[in-house]
């Protein structure tokens, strides 16, 4: 039986944006039109502010994406009071595969002859019956890479009404305000492709992924048995080779027609990465978490952090390194010296359009490193 390898795909994006108000946080305190005004998310950095967007909302972007791609997401249901799970079958759902899940529930128990136990009273004795799994998939913020002024936009809805009463037309205006930016956003993620289609159903908080019936199932139906590297006791099933290649595949290739963002009716911006970089690595630190520096046009790329990220990790690199940009994002940007000081030390650094670049890392790549996790 074979062990996890602690692989995974590291990547960073930069998404260059204008005039957007991707993800609002509410009610500022500063607000003047009765209170009808909406915020972006922000941080502080010292006292300086960077707009941001929330790994929650960048997920959610990518989840529609993989939607949209052809996935059958995983049906919400409502369990309580402010309580919301999938359906927690990662078999089925890739979503619940790539995403996780927590599914806390209670369900009757059953005596051997499969009835439902009851109490003294009468009452039905309910079982924990709570599903976890951390997701394979981890995602930062998206955050400017510079500081940036957030415009407080003044606005009217303002449209001609039916005449009143005494036969005047009168125009009315519904006053609001919002807030805006430009900005180039930089996020990072991380793929493990060893957790990717492998799940736990050992009775233990953050190892019960899957239902004992849902291990046997996925066992019978072309799975595999595999062993935790850091639990060796710990039995693991395994997703086919052909589902875990395809759903890693469609996960990462998401990003090239991935949309979103609020206020997309007047503030329509592409949230698709401008630039990537992906490679994958035994190891999970990401190493590309400082491709960018600041600058009065809102971010550079900082080609020496990348050149130390390739050099200082290739004892961890599994793959060559792929590096996308959009020509007309940084037209006069040159990766040479990148690719020369990694050829230098034996490594392939491939450079092209965002598109091209995805397309070429999962074509080369995810088949090779998941038929060899045997």
């Amino acid at each position: 039986m074979s062990k996890a390898q602690n692989y995974f795909i590291h990547a960073a994006v930069l998404i260059d944006v204008d005039g957007v108000s991707l993800n609002n946080l509410g009610k500022p305190d500063n607000a003047t039109t009765d209170d009808n005004k909406v915020a972006v998310k922000s941080i502080k950095k010292g006292k300086e502010t960077y707009p941001m967007v929330s790994g929650q909302a960048w997920r959610y972007w990518w989840r529609e994406a993989l939607a949209l791609n052809g996935w059958e997401l995983s049906r919400i249901t409502k369990a309580g009071k402010n309580q919301f799970i999938t359906e927690a079958n990662p078999e089925i759902h890739p979503d619940d595969d790539i995403f996780g899940y927590m599914s806390a529930k209670k369900i009757p128990k059953l005596d051997d002859n499969g009835e439902e136990q009851k109490d003294k009273k009468g009452n039905t004795i309910l079982a924990n019956a709570t599903l976890t799994r951390v997701s394979p998939l981890k995602n930062s913020i998206l955050v400017a890479v510079s500081p940036t002024k957030i415009l407080d936009e003044f606005c009217a809805m303002s449209r001609h009404m039916e005449k009143s009463e005494d036969g005047k037309e009168e125009v009315h205006s519904a006053l609001y305000e919002k807030q805006t930016y430009s900005a180039i956003l930089k996020g990072m993620f991380s793929l493990d492709l060893d957790q990717s289609g492998t799940f736990t159903s050992v009775s233990r908080s953050g190892f019960q992924n899957i239902t004992n019936a849902q291990f046997e199932s996925i066992k019978e139906t072309g799975g595999r048995i595999i062993y935790d590297t850091i639990y060796p006791s710990v039995e693991k099933v395994r997703l086919a080779n052909e589902t875990r290649i395809q759903r890693i595949s469609e996960t990462v290739a998401a990003l090239k027609t991935i949309a979103g963002g609020a206020k997309r009716s007047t503030n329509y911006a592409s949230v698709k990465p401008d630039f990537i970089i992906l490679a994958i690595f035994k190891g999970g630190n990401n190493p590309f978490d400082n491709i960018a520096i600041r600058s009065a046009d809102g971010g550079e790329i900082y080609n020496d952090a990348i050149k130390e990220a390739i050099l200082d990790n290739k004892p961890y690199l599994m793959s060559d390194v792929y590096i996308g940009c959009a020509k007309g994002f940084k037209p006069d940007h040159d990766f040479t010296d990148i690719v020369t000081a990694a050829k230098e030390s034996d490594i392939k650094v491939h450079t092209g359009s965002v598109n091209a670049m995805i397309d070429a890392f999962l074509e080369n790549n995810i088949q090779t490193v998941i038929d060899s996790m045997e």
